[in-house]
């Protein structure tokens, strides 16, 4: 009797998993304050006396290499003052089943891309499309309508296929929109399991009480630690916790807790995700509100060539370089007018507020570098004025790229070469389009098709042939008559817009073994 096939649980994949942790080394467990000072604390941010680190700390490495004299460091250096240790906090958050892990932040991307695809079922739900939404923080509004267009649009977006949401995974700005708006689509209508919500932060970054109920939520932690806060009861914590609506959080440990996290990990994950062989993959980076810091974002995605969708009207940086954009087209958006530094810098400070003394000079140079004409095909303006919907606005901004990568190849690789690579963009393109029922990404790549003029012509023939016919005879037909010519009327419509792609990709493969 065959036996059913299980998946391995999120604690067991960790288990197995070479990812390591990592925390402070300055001390150990074993470790006193002063006399005088019995809650004095390290640079990490721990309380000397509560660390957690089990091996031997930087103090008897210092006494053993002849120094006499201990001079705790002001500063926190990762490379020397951390180190690796295994995997201690991880598990999932009973409330909502969302999964956690703590790792160290230097952790090779390609094994944290590996962990969450084998958690996604294997090979087979590697993510076809990744949609990073960043932006807003604190003290983060957007217009009710909006907001809702937002997560309408990427729920529509990211549930025909296997997809990742990326946020920043704490429960305020965008990361809380996102989070929030996807549960309730989750309670209102049926949702897809495949659609993962990945939030990345840092360790230091949440507060002393997410870090407790963390670790209070790991079994194996609660066996070998003692649950001790790590920092004193007489601070007062202004810090994040996280977004406990996501389905995964990965909270990436720098051995201090404090500390914001960068864009390098978000980057370097999305990019290893694109670059998969035999497999395809689009990342698009979706722009709510947002600061400067923003504009690091913006800048990675530049230079690996993936398109960013800005949302108009949610203030900050998504409305400053929209507006920028707006006033730098002519009318017919051939030629660019490219604004002086004193229009950016206006531009700036009237959407962003700004210090009195506030260095323009950088701001100026990577908004400039994000208006290159080179760059403009890959930025795409989202707006409620719009004729479309979010969902569609993403899918063009895919389109788009990659109508830019087939003119790229036509100029760089051999014919023959330039028609297959073309072709398999083509394909993979029209699959997505299928997949999100957005056919005006179909038919114009369809109709450019030599394989498939002569298929289109007889169907929009059939398709005029059949709507002067019913509209000419639609009096005189009988009851079954006009069922008839209504249904092959309806036949011909799906054939214009499918061109029956499944089996045109079965006649082409057939071609180029012939």
């Amino acid at each position: 009797m065959a036996t059913e096939r299980t998946s391995p649980s999120w604690e067991d994949l960790i288990t197995s998993c070479s990812l390591e942790s990592c925390t402070c080394q300055i001390y150990n467990r074993q470790a006193s304050p002063p006399s005088n000072d019995y809650h004095k604390s390290c640079c990490c941010g721990r309380l000397i006396r509560l660390h957690s680190f089990n091996g031997t700390s930087l103090l008897p490495k210092i006494k053993n290499n002849g120094e006499t004299e201990w001079n705790p460091p002001d500063h926190f250096g990762i490379r020397v003052h951390s180190t690796k240790v295994p995997i201690n906090v991880f598990g999932r958050i009973k409330s909502t089943d969302c999964k956690f892990i703590r790792i160290d932040i230097r952790s090779k991307l390609k094994n944290i891309y590996n962990l969450l695809v084998d958690d996604c079922g294997g090979d087979e739900h590697k993510p076809s499309l990744i949609l990073s939404v960043y932006g807003g923080a604190k003290y983060f509004l957007v217009p009710e309508k909006l907001e809702k267009e937002i997560i309408r649009g990427i729920v529509d977006a990211a549930s025909g296929t296997d997809t990742w949401i990326l946020t920043a995974g704490i429960n305020n700005g965008v990361s809380k929109l996102v989070g929030e708006g996807i549960s309730h689509y989750r309670l209102l209508r049926e949702y897809p399991n495949k659609v993962k919500c990945i939030g990345m932060t840092m360790w230091g970054t949440v507060n002393e009480s997410t870090r407790f109920e963390l670790k209070h939520s790991t079994d194996s932690y609660i066996k070998k630690h003692e649950l001790r806060r790590q920092i004193s009861d007489t601070i007062q914590e202004d810090k994040e916790t996280i977004e406990q609506n996501h389905t995964h959080c990965i909270l990436f440990d720098d051995g201090q807790l404090s500390g914001y996290l960068g864009d390098t990990q978000r980057h370097h994950l999305v990019t290893h995700a694109c670059q998969q062989a035999n497999h395809t993959c689009y990342g698009v980076t979706i722009i709510v509100e947002g600061g400067l810091n923003t504009l690091k974002i913006i800048k990675n995605d530049i230079d690996e060539h993936r398109p960013i969708v800005l949302i108009k009207g949610s203030g900050r940086l998504a409305d400053t370089l929209a507006t920028l954009i707006e006033q730098s087209s002519t009318i017919e958006k051939t030629v660019q007018n490219y604004p002086t530094d004193e229009d950016i810098k206006k531009v700036v400070e009237y959407f962003i507020p700004t210090p009195d003394n506030f260095d323009f000079r950088s701001t100026i140079e990577q908004i400039k570098t994000v208006l290159k004409e080179e760059n403009r095909y890959l930025i795409n303006v989202f707006s409620l004025n719009d004729d479309n919907n979010m969902a569609q606005t993403i899918f063009n901004a895919i389109f788009v790229k990659i109508k830019k990568n087939v003119v790229d190849d036509n100029v760089n690789i051999r014919k023959n070469e330039r028609n297959n690579q073309g072709q398999n963009d083509q394909d993979k393109l029209i699959n997505l389009a299928l997949e999100w029922n957005y056919f005006e990404g179909v038919l114009p790549i369809l109709h450019t098709r030599q394989d498939t003029k002569l298929r289109v012509t007889d169907t929009i023939h059939r398709l005029n042939q059949t709507k002067r016919k019913l509209t000419k005879d639609k009096l005189r037909l009988t009851g079954a008559e006009l069922l008839r010519t209504e249904n092959e009327l309806q036949q011909a419509e799906d054939e214009l817009r499918l061109i029956n792609t499944t089996n045109e990709v079965k006649f082409l493969e057939m071609k180029e073994e012939n």
